[in-house]
């Protein structure tokens, strides 16, 4: 029994349990930050400003400061994901 899960930046989970496949759409505004932006903030600070914004001023601003901190780098992640 092989469980595989993917998730893309379009909001949308895929769960497939061999041959059974679940789509599951999340619908949400681009506004707003949901629970996996926040996780990936917090355990990686530039990967999760990289998938919001992609290599825009965000993702070097939050480079330099997680470089420099750690913490200011997750403050700042958060602070730009949930803007």
């Amino acid at each position: 029994m092989r469980l595989a899960f993917s998730y893309s930046s379009s909001s949308t989970l895929r769960f497939s349990l061999s041959s059974l496949q679940i789509l599951i759409s999340v619908k949400m505004s681009e506004g707003t930050a949901n629970c996996i932006d926040i996780l990936l903030a917090i355990i990686l600070p530039p990967l999760g400003v990289f998938l919001k914004f992609g290599c825009k001023a965000e993702f070097w601003i939050c480079l330099l400061l997680t470089i420099l901190g750690y913490i200011p780098g997750i403050i700042y992640a958060i602070y730009a994901i949930t803007k």
